[in-house]
């Protein structure tokens, strides 16, 4: 009796063996080059690709493109020095570039110069320098993401202006370029200059559908880096055909009703003194109107704010005609700003990166399916009418006051 007791407890236990094996193909975190992000641009070599080369590292090739790997580093190093000459810092990451006319294999080339294999399943930041966008459409180089299984999906894409592995360098050490870009997309909520994430898999879906869309433009300078308007793609072409400024992207936000917070910054036209509108609340609905073969949109907002700034003097804070007037000019420059992009989307770069064709597709899917392969032209001619209403519900933290003010539908 024992011993079959003795027996049935080991085959029991035989199943459990097979969980200890869950270790077999683990990978040392510190034998890995873990990376952060990853850069794109038209091949330009480094100085350190030009010395190699120049000494001999040749391989066949021709240079097309540049991949730039940024991989951590120990966070921190030395200390006091013996004379007390103060403490150092290594630097937390470290850039390699590889240049030639396939990704996986200059990836691949990387391994020829470092003791540790380049590991990406952790990175957070794809930057694709605009040269390289303008002449070579995106799927020419974005295939190997999609193909290559150890790239996450959920990795961000960004545009710069300029090289792209220059965002990857700044002032100091004590931080990680690659992890600097990713955090400064959660300030959406203050400002209407920052895009909704464009991630490696809402990427693949505009490509697919070959619709236009908008990248957020990083600029570099003095050793910094910063969100500069955005880069437009032509969803047919899939280049980059020209960029929005600040103010410019600020105005598509405010049309898809993509704003989690942000200001507006308008003149009081009875004194010409500037001031500042917040917003608290905000939100934009896209209606399509079909008759026969006209298509037009109208676009309802509707803001909540307060007054967080102004340099109106020797005005009462809850004068009804005040807060009226200040309702009234905040309503005027929001349509103003709109109606400026607008024009430049739809007669310069014909280009709905707006949602425009979402909203007819929704809403109107047989006419969709006539225009779709034309839309481009289509929404290049289509009319637009904006209604934008305003409510001013504080004046700053001294107290509160709710004037509503409607501006008349724009012709």
């Amino acid at each position: 009796m024992k011993r079959r007791k003795m027996m049935l407890a080991i085959m029991a236990l035989l199943p459990m063996l097979l969980l200890l094996t869950g270790c077999w193909s683990q990978r040392e975190i510190d034998d890995l080059s873990l990376v952060a992000g990853i850069a794109l641009d038209k091949a330009h070599e480094t100085k350190v690709e030009t010395a190699l080369n120049k000494n001999g590292a040749t391989r066949k090739k021709e240079n097309l493109i540049s991949i730039t790997y940024q991989i951590f580093t120990s966070s921190s190093g030395g200390g006091q020095g013996k004379g007390g000459g103060g403490s150092s810092e290594k630097k937390r990451y470290e850039n390699f570039t590889e240049t030639g006319d396939l990704l996986l294999e200059s990836t691949r080339e990387i391994s020829l110069r470092t003791d540790r294999p380049i590991f990406a399943q952790h990175f957070k930041t794809l930057v694709i320098g605009d040269e390289l966008l303008r002449t070579t459409p995106f799927w020419n180089f974005m295939d190997l993401m999609y193909r290559e299984s150890e790239f996450r999906p959920s990795a961000l894409v960004f545009v710069s202006r300029g090289l792209g592995r220059e965002t990857f360098e700044l002032k100091g050490t004590k931080e990680i370029p690659a992890f600097r870009i990713l955090k400064m997309v959660d300030n959406q909520y203050k400002s209407t200059r920052i895009l909704p994430s464009v991630t490696l898999a809402k990427l693949l879906t505009y490509l697919q559908s070959k619709s236009s869309f908008l990248l957020q433009a990083i600029i570099k300078g003095g050793g910094e880096i910063k969100f500069a308007g955005a880069g437009i793609i032509h969803g047919q072409s899939g280049k980059l055909v020209g960029f929005l400024d600040e103010d410019e992207l600020s105005s598509v936000t405010l049309i898809t009703g993509k704003v989690r917070g942000g200001v507006v910054k308008y003149t009081d036209e009875e004194t010409g003194q500037k001031n500042l509108y917040e917003i608290l609340s905000y939100k934009s609905d896209i209606v399509p109107r079909v008759e026969g073969d006209n298509i037009s949109f109208e676009v309802r907002i509707e803001s909540r704010g307060r007054l967080s700034e102004s340099w109106v003097m020797n005005e009462k804070s809850f004068n009804d005609r005040f807060l009226k007037r200040q309702g009234q000019y905040v309503a005027k420059q929001v349509e103003r700003d709109i109606r400026q992009t607008l024009q430049k989307m739809q007669k310069q770069y014909k280009a709905d990166v707006f949602g425009f064709s979402k909203e007819l597709r929704i809403h109107e899917p047989k006419t969709w399916d006539k225009v779709k392969s034309q839309w481009d032209q289509k929404f290049s001619q289509a009319e637009v009418r904006l209604h934008v209403k305003t409510i001013v519900t504080e004046y700053g933290a001294s107290g509160s006051k709710v004037i509503e003010h409607r501006n008349p539908p724009g012709p």
